[in-house]
């Protein structure tokens, strides 16, 4: 049923107010001129609504004067990767933020509809990290989402930590991943030259 007319197909004229006529514009609603009646309202002081053709109701424009709309209901699927990471064992000294931007050895794979905690993996921080992110993303998207895949991998980034002395002061820097990205925080000549 339109909810416009509430499936009568026709609404009240808002020309005319539903009313089907309008004052008379030549005596403005009066029916009277100074010489006597008004001869173009024939003194009723009313015109026809040209508009519902002095009706009252026009055809309602959103069904089209057929009573009912045809509707449907819209749905918005939203595909999003939720994605955590841990670095374990990292002791170098590189911020473990500027281990996302690269790629190492991939020792571990797998992808599944639901993956399973890497029990007995050779490292026991990496098999207890595994069930911790498992079970925190099973408790924050289970619920408000339908999980369609998972995937688990494990990787080997390379870090080379490189200690020199210039100006007998002691710096450090970092060459990681097999991009081989270099870190140099405290590089002490930033103005001269470049580390290749």
């Amino acid at each position: 049923e339109c909810n416009v007319c509430h499936g009568v197909g026709t609404v009240s004229c808002k020309d005319c107010e539903g009313k089907g006529y309008k004052p008379c514009k030549y005596c403005n609603g009066s029916g009277q001129k100074e010489d006597g009646n008004c001869s173009d309202c024939n003194g009723t002081g009313k015109d026809r609504c040209s508009k519902c053709n002095a009706q009252g109701k026009t055809k309602c424009e959103t069904c089209n004067g057929r009573k009912q709309l045809l509707t449907f209901i819209k749905l918005k699927v939203e595909w999003t990767n939720n994605e955590d990471n841990h670095v374990v064992e990292q002791s170098s000294g590189l911020k473990a933020d500027k281990l996302h931007s690269v790629k190492g050895k991939e020792l571990f794979k797998i992808s599944q509809i639901m993956v399973y905690p890497l029990y007995g993996f050779p490292n026991p921080a990496i098999a207890e990290a595994s069930d911790r992110l498992i079970k925190e993303h099973q408790s924050k998207y289970a619920q408000t989402s339908r999980i369609l895949q998972q995937r688990q991998t494990v990787d080997l980034i390379p870090i080379t930590k490189v200690n020199y002395k210039w100006k007998n002061n002691i710096h450090v820097f970092y060459v990681y991943g097999n991009e081989n990205k270099v870190n140099a925080e405290d590089y002490p000549a930033t103005c001269c030259c470049v580390i290749l």
